[in-house]
């Protein structure tokens, strides 16, 4: 007997595709056929924007009643980190939270990466304080004497902020001064009191940013820091809007890096509630050892996981 629950994220799966289409797709914005620019909507145009916001509106009300359904327990004791991207908006990391906590998880850590940390134009400070934060947390972090400068990073990051306990695990004193030594040279804070270390780590990203240099390297150094990040946690997933699943945006150059996108899940709806339901999805699945890519037609695995039945 085929499930409530997959009715639910079988519905929900066609509301995303839809509210992708309305986002991307022809209409008023666009040029008419009588060849106007569009700068100054007619009257018809204006109804029909203020009927897709309606429409979206409903999705993302849709996605929030159903939360409940299509999230169960899948987070039941598990402690996820949250690390927020340049360019994440508040309102996209509260339903990424809220999700989380729909789901029975707990958002037991926050921290903000800097702009600056995923500037490829500060490849020699990251690479100096990498190599300094690695000495004085000695045998604590297990850094491999043939990682790059950026995946030592990744690591010292994993272990300040996450754990492969399922319920976290508190601050130790080498996570402490990482903490320290990342805020002394403004590459990330961590944001209120550091409850426990997340099992999972949710990195909520916004729209590209920068020049085409700046927003390469930007997409090639988070990879490697996510995957880092990977190897010391039960997962990781990343999650940005539509925007970011174009060539120059974070997630689309996870998803073409082989190796972070074997190991970390994306999803390129975020700044929508159904776009954190799935997140809070992709992280359950995560937590069982299943890594994929979810949201728009660009995503190799679908809108929604589990709309396939499995």
């Amino acid at each position: 007997m085929i499930s409530f629950r997959y009715h639910v994220v079988s519905l929900l799966a066609v509301l995303l595709a839809l509210a992708v289409g309305i986002a991307v797709g022809s209409g008023p914005l666009q040029r008419d056929d009588d060849g106007g620019d569009g700068d100054e909507p007619s009257g018809a145009a204006e109804s029909e924007v203020s009927e897709l916001e309606s429409r979206l509106a409903f999705y993302d009300e849709y996605a929030r009643a159903s939360t409940g359904a299509l999230l169960g327990t899948a987070l039941q004791g598990r402690a996820v980190t949250l690390l927020l991207l340049p360019g994440a908006t508040d309102a996209a990391v509260t339903d990424a939270a809220d999700a989380v906590t729909s789901a029975g998880g707990t958002v037991t850590a926050r921290a903000v990466l800097d702009q600056q940390l995923l500037d490829v134009g500060e490849r020699q400070l990251v690479e100096q304080l990498a190599a300094q934060m690695a000495e004085q947390a000695g045998r604590a972090v297990e850094v491999p004497g043939d990682a790059s400068g950026y995946e030592a990073m990744g690591l010292l990051i994993a272990h300040a902020l996450a754990t492969t306990t399922p319920a976290g695990q508190p601050q130790d004193e080498a996570g402490e001064s990482v903490l320290a030594g990342l805020a002394t040279a403004e590459l990330a804070e961590v944001q209120g009191d550091l409850d426990r270390r997340g099992s999972l780590v949710l990195a909520v990203g916004g729209p590209p940013y920068g020049s085409a240099d700046e927003r390469q390297g930007a997409g090639t150094i988070l990879a490697t820091l996510l995957t880092a990040i990977d190897s010391r946690s039960d997962g990781v997933v990343l999650t940005g809007p539509l925007a970011s699943a174009g060539e120059d945006g974070l997630v689309g150059a996870l998803r073409r890096d082989p190796v972070a996108a074997a190991q970390v899940s994306t999803v390129d709806v975020g700044g929508t509630v159904g776009g954190a339901v799935v997140s809070a999805m992709a992280l359950a699945g995560e937590g069982a050892g299943r890594s994929g890519h979810y949201g728009s037609s660009a995503a190799a695995d679908g809108a929604v996981p589990g709309a396939g039945g499995e």
